[in-house]
């Protein structure tokens, strides 16, 4: 492959964080107008942006996996959330609404505080991606996929060969712009690994997620990533180490019980413990076992 993929590979996590927030086009008037237009300029600047950064604890913003504010037909878009929820999600067994859902985000891709439903940030970010369905009917559950993922099945038989192969795919790729230690370059190209990047909790933690975004956006523009190739990358960053997830550090203190829409009221994700789901080793998926 290219080194054309190195200004690109793994996420809108690159030149959609650089991008500015713009005014949007044929917004209604008004105060729901403003709200749309906050929302999106929350999403295109989370860290800096004085509203939603305090609910934030590491270096992304919400347009680095969701390119250019989910106003796309790729993985990560926006254009059929809305209409697909409220809907029943297995990981909080309850049903949860766009609000939880974005508000569940910040504990998870943002390593931060989960905040209000209610609050200025869930209602503006509703309004932006409520706005990007607009005239669409909700349906509910979505339509399964015409095509099944073959990410699952990738990842029962993932091995220590499929880490190395995504070494290479790192190297070549994208360490131009996220560093060889996964770091990223502040402000401009974001971390994929370590303190500063998504928790164990977060949806891209998981290599079957991570693979599907990777193939559906990578490199930037142009995505022509392998099967194999995304799958391999996405086995090779998410062996390294991130922020475990707690579900009780990421809760605001003193918040009503009933703010947080779950019935599961206790987890704890570890990169290790998301290979043992997966009836896998991390210590041999690394080598660390050899």
């Amino acid at each position: 492959m290219k080194r054309n993929l190195a200004a690109a590979v793994l996420i809108g996590l690159v030149g959609a964080g650089m991008a500015h927030a713009q005014s949007l086009q044929g917004l209604p008037a008004g105060p729901l107008g403003q709200s749309i237009q906050s929302g999106y300029d929350m999403m295109m600047h989370t860290t800096t942006n004085p509203e939603v950064k305090r609910y934030v604890g590491n270096d992304l913003t919400c347009s680095n996996c969701h390119i250019n504010g989910g106003n796309t037909a790729a993985p990560g878009n926006f254009r059929e959330t809305a209409t697909e929820l409220p809907n029943y999600s297995k990981r909080e067994n309850t049903v949860i609404t766009l609000e939880d859902r974005i508000a569940n985000c910040f504990m998870r891709s943002m390593n931060g505080i989960r905040p209000s439903t209610d609050s200025k940030v869930i209602v503006d970010m509703t309004a932006y991606i409520d706005w990007l369905d607009r005239g669409k009917p909700i349906e509910t559950p979505p339509a399964p996929p015409s095509k099944p993922s073959p990410y699952p099945a990738m990842l029962r038989t993932a091995t220590h060969a499929d880490v190395v192969a995504g070494a290479a795919v790192y190297k070549t790729n994208c360490a131009a712009c996220h560093g060889a230690t996964g770091a990223g370059t502040p402000g401009t190209f974001p971390p994929v690994w370590g303190d500063k990047s998504y928790n164990a909790g977060a949806g891209l933690a998981n290599p079957v997620k991570l693979a599907t975004w990777v193939k559906g956006n990578m490199p930037l523009g142009n995505p022509h990533l392998t099967e194999q190739e995304a799958f391999q990358v996405a086995m090779y960053i998410d062996t390294h180490p991130r922020p475990d997830f707690v579900l009780s550090k990421h809760l605001p203190a003193n918040a009503p019980a009933d703010e947080y829409n779950a019935s599961v009221r206790a987890e704890t994700d570890s990169v290790a413990s998301n290979f043992k789901k997966a009836g896998l080793s991390l210590q041999s998926l690394t080598g660390a076992a050899n």
